[in-house]
């Protein structure tokens, strides 16, 4: 039998539980983590006796649970969840065998602690006792002695000092011997410390605790697994990436992460996990429509336009509250269970990682003159793997060294995406106005003329021979009254690149130490009386 509901909306009151409760705890066992909320499912065994009872199942982020459905042994009728907040429960009783022996190596060490604090305690008594001693003593070598006879006095004083010498060497040899017994506690304060935050780690039920109560029915003593499964926003995963590239070999290695991160009090220890990128929550209908009617109006001028009673009611009508403006990962919704059960610590966080994935990939030198200072390396990756590569942060590595962290765009299966890995500091870019370095030859503008000349390129700097493949956006002319003359030498080995008008490539080789350069000439004639709006 299966009940549903939210608990929020059947709050209980506290009651003080009655002597037919039965109280337990249950686990999470699994649960499907996505990019935003989770739902999760607890697991306990259960003895019921015959007849009618109250199970009391402890659950701190009962507060947090949404959607709640309980599911029991064959034969056991479910009564209606309810929500019981802070309800007193008895230290200890209910720690698993971990969280137990963690608390019992905190009494020992408790215990400890308190007899060093004894053993110290008596070397402070013996210390105090022999300071009262020379304090009396040194009491009697004052005003005590006044008026005694010149021969005793000499006596006394010299029995007095041996006293005090004595106690003296005594005080110091107590002092030192008080040296182990204040390590002793120390030693044992520290191992306290260690022992609660261990216990504290494994989160263990306080002396109250939020419950999750309903009636269990049973004709007859009835042993098996109780159920219980819940939608919480407190908990979502995250994916992140790093890539590696040896400029040596043509494959990419992608290294994959999960990082799932559990916000309030619930304990996750050896979750079964899998994740998802579907959104429960999503608009399920269709948007509704209403119609559309149109109208005349008198015209109006653009700040004093007001809204027509119609087109006011049609932009007023209600918009589905589920509607999302983007969508995760564009529509893709994929899941896979992680391989291993996981547990998540006192940081609330765990990084998880993934199989990592080693794609084809072809690099190039790519060179943008007067944009950039450098070129960069481009590798041209392709998603062989089956599944689509998610969007996340991502660290870019080039031979092994860090050269940035940046967004990773989802990566289709089957698709090839340009990916960057830093600046070529020995292919540095050329850009020359030759038009104003040359005088006579320069920019001639009179009414309706001007004509450049500009070159750009490249140098290697390195010891080896490069191939760069260089990009220049140049002017091209969409008015019949505007005439362009374009000259480019050498001529591009590709034009309008990606469908971008104006936008040329050239592979340029480069021995160590060349350098290249394209020029190019654009000269204008436009109508006498406007003016260009384009500069080199």
């Amino acid at each position: 039998m299966r009940i549903a509901l939210t608990l929020a909306a059947l709050l209980a009151s506290s009651a003080t539980a009655l002597a037919d409760d039965i109280l337990i705890r249950a686990d999470i066992a699994q649960a499907t983590v996505f990019l935003s909320g989770a739902e999760v499912t607890r697991r306990a065994e259960v003895t019921i006796p015959a007849g009618e009872h109250r199970l009391l199942i402890a659950m701190p982020d009962a507060g947090l649970a949404h959607l709640v459905g309980v599911e029991g042994p064959e034969g056991v009728i479910l009564g209606q969840p309810s929500l019981m907040t802070a309800q007193p429960l008895t230290i200890g009783a209910l720690d698993d065998p971990q969280q137990a022996a963690a608390r019992n190596l905190v009494l020992a060490a408790e215990d400890a602690l308190a007899a060093a604090v004894d053993t110290l305690a008596l070397s402070d008594g013996a210390i105090r006792a022999i300071e009262m001693q020379l304090a009396y003593l040194d009491g009697l070598s004052g005003d005590g002695m006044t008026g005694t006879d010149p021969a005793l006095l000499s006596q006394l004083l010299s029995t007095l000092g041996a006293e005090t010498a004595r106690l003296e060497g005594a005080l110091h040899a107590a002092r030192i011997a008080r040296r182990d017994p204040a390590q002793a506690v120390e030693d044992r304060q520290e191992e306290l410390a260690r022992a609660l935050d261990a216990l504290a780690r494994l989160s263990p039920f306080d002396s109250r605790v939020d419950m999750v109560a309903l009636s269990v029915t049973a004709a007859q003593a009835t042993m098996g697994a109780i159920t219980l499964d819940y939608f919480t926003h407190a908990a979502h995963w995250t994916p992140s990436h790093e890539l590696r590239l040896e400029t040596g070999r043509d494959a990419l290695s992608l290294a994959r992460f999960v990082t799932v991160a559990v916000e309030g009090p619930a304990r996750w220890h050896n979750v079964a996990m899998r994740f998802s990128t579907a959104e429960p929550f999503r608009q399920r209908d269709p948007s509704p429509l209403w119609p559309d009617p149109a109208r005349i109006m008198e015209p109006r001028t653009a700040d004093t336009l007001t809204m027509s009673e119609g087109m006011s009611d049609r932009l007023m009508q209600p918009v589905s509250a589920d509607a999302r403006a983007v969508l995760a990962v564009e529509g893709l919704a994929i899941s896979f269970d992680y391989t291993t059960p996981v547990s998540i610590d006192a940081t609330g966080k765990a990084v998880l990682p993934l199989d990592p994935l080693s794609l084809p990939t072809v690099t190039e030198a790519r060179a943008v003159p007067r944009r950039d200072q450098t070129a960069f390396l481009v590798a041209t990756v392709q998603n062989d793997s089956g599944a689509p590569i998610l969007p996340g942060q991502a660290r870019f590595f080039r031979d092994g060294a860090l050269i940035g962290e940046d967004w990773l765009p989802l990566i289709a299966a089957g698709a090839e995406a340009e990916l960057g890995f830093g600046p070529l500091d020995h292919l540095p870019l050329i850009w020359i106005d030759r038009s104003l370095a040359e005088g006579d030859r320069g920019i001639f503008t009179t009414a309706r003329t001007q004509s450049s000349q500009i070159a750009f390129g490249v140098r290697n700097l390195s010891d080896r021979p490069e191939t760069v493949r260089l990009l220049y956006a140049t002017p091209f002319a969409e008015q019949e009254a505007l005439t362009l003359r374009l000259s480019l030498t050498p001529e591009p080995d590709a034009r309008d690149q990606d469908d971008q008008r104006g936008v040329h490539a050239w592979a340029l080789d480069l021995p160590p130490g060349a350098q290249r350069l394209i020029e190019m000439t654009a000269a204008f004639d436009w109508p006498a009386g406007q003016v260009l709006l384009w500069q080199p």
